[in-house]
């Protein structure tokens, strides 16, 4: 019994803290897309590797930025929130709002990355592994929130049947 919600508990922190970790590596990097003369960032567009200017900011990149920004906050939070408070009886609570705000940085995620897609998606574009990050980055987000939900009704039952 207690097996199962320790599995649940570390597979929800594994999947919230590489999420973290692709999306802190794909919101700085030069190469989210490519074309046959230069590639671009969120925040750089280069010719080449030492060739880089800052990107033109449209309402769509922009808009793009601070998702993906606020998906990293919200995902971070949420996830310190959730493994902070989750074995602490008293805290469940806490721990089913980080849960909430994991969902929320999947969310805003999933928004910066179909409008990404949607906004750049020409025949002349190659995506990079920074924008495959971005998407890694949603489906972690969704699991974990998924298995942290899963544990936290689980945690729920032990408890109702303990009392």
């Amino acid at each position: 019994m207690c097996n199962t919600q320790t599995f649940l508990f570390v597979l929800t922190t594994i999947c919230c803290w590489a999420a973290f970790g692709l999306g802190i590596s794909a919101v700085g990097s030069k190469e989210w897309t490519w074309t046959s003369t230069n590639f671009a960032g969120l925040w750089l567009t280069c010719t080449a590797k030492d060739n880089c200017s800052l990107q033109v900011a449209t309402a769509a990149l922009n808009a793009v930025r601070a998702f993906v920004i606020m998906g990293i906050a919200f995902a971070f939070v949420g996830t310190i929130l959730y493994t902070s408070s989750y074995w602490n009886r008293r805290a469940n609570p806490v721990a089913r709002a980080g849960n909430g705000l994991i969902y929320l940085g999947a969310l805003c995620w999933t928004v910066a990355m179909v409008v990404y897609t949607v906004t750049y998606s020409t025949d002349s574009v190659a995506w990079g592994l920074s924008f495959i990050f971005g998407w890694a980055n949603v489906g972690f987000l969704n699991i974990g929130g998924g298995i942290a939900h899963a544990s936290l009704s689980k945690q729920q039952q032990i408890h109702g049947e303990l009392a």
